[in-house]
């Protein structure tokens, strides 16, 4: 297919009106893949038992996508272990990773990516390693009981600061599907600072900035990702100088709950 990377000196991206534009303000479009696992309590990227990373990321590039987007959980961040679970079965076909930690697999995982020219969206999916999402996992929120909203901010800074020396690592998306938890309902704009989402996407994004400035900052919708109504009201890009070109809005639509 079609070769869409990019040249380093096309970086960083900007967001220009309803447009991902380059460095010179040629508007660039994202092909992206999700690549999952690493926020599972498997916490290793799913397919490295059976491929080589590089040969994951040579296989993204044929098929025609310029970008990855890479989830992970809050346990990978602060869980201090020294070795990914099982790790000579999830890392089957990457021996030399096998004694490495969760977090320097992630890193070897997204370098493979960025040295084939894929740019890199790092994602906050969950907090507690496990599957999204469901209405009753608690998990709804941009915080949980286990991990206040502080160390989710701890989390999304630590993550930016962490690859700011690799420019194809573009955006962040502050975190996954919003949608009602044990904590509350989350909503776009309220002012409640326990579940306003545009409220916490804006210390999200500062925190991220602060830490790399070039990076796009990626905002979920709510109700699984599929909200985004209140935006107009509460224009979050036209929030603060710091944000402006630099927040991307989302939304996921499911064949079994379109509403489009």
């Amino acid at each position: 297919g079609l070769d869409t990377r990019l040249a380093l000196s096309d970086l960083p991206l900007r967001a220009l009106r309803h447009h991902i534009v380059t460095s010179s303000g040629r508007v660039f479009k994202l092909f992206c893949v999700n690549w999952y696992g690493a926020h599972l309590p498997q916490m290793v990227l799913t397919g490295l038992d059976v491929r080589p990373a590089r040969d994951i990321a040579a296989a993204v590039v044929e098929l025609g996508f310029n970008c990855v987007r890479l989830p992970f959980s809050l346990d990978m961040v602060f869980g201090n272990r020294t070795r990914v679970p099982d790790a000579e079965s999830a890392l089957a076909a990457n021996p030399e990773l096998q004694d490495r930690s969760p977090f320097e697999v992630f890193d070897a995982a997204l370098a493979s990516l960025t040295e084939a020219g894929l740019l890199v969206i790092l994602n906050n999916h969950i907090s507690h390693s496990g599957w999204c999402c469901g209405f009753g996992d608690a998990e709804g929120l941009w915080y949980t009981q286990e991990y206040p909203e502080e160390q989710w901010l701890e989390a999304v800074s630590l993550m930016s600061a962490r690859y700011k020396g690799d420019p194809r690592v573009v955006g962040f998306d502050l975190r996954n599907e919003l949608r009602p938890s044990d904590h509350g309902v989350p909503n776009f704009g309220s002012g409640d600072p326990n579940t306003d989402w545009s409220m916490a996407a804006a210390k999200g994004a500062s925190r991220v900035l602060a830490a790399n400035e070039g990076m796009l900052i990626v905002v979920s919708g709510l109700l699984y990702c599929m909200f985004l109504c209140d935006v107009p009201a509460h224009p979050l890009h036209l929030s603060s100088p710091e944000l402006t070109e630099r927040v991307v809005y989302t939304a996921h639509e499911y064949a079994m709950t379109s509403i489009s």
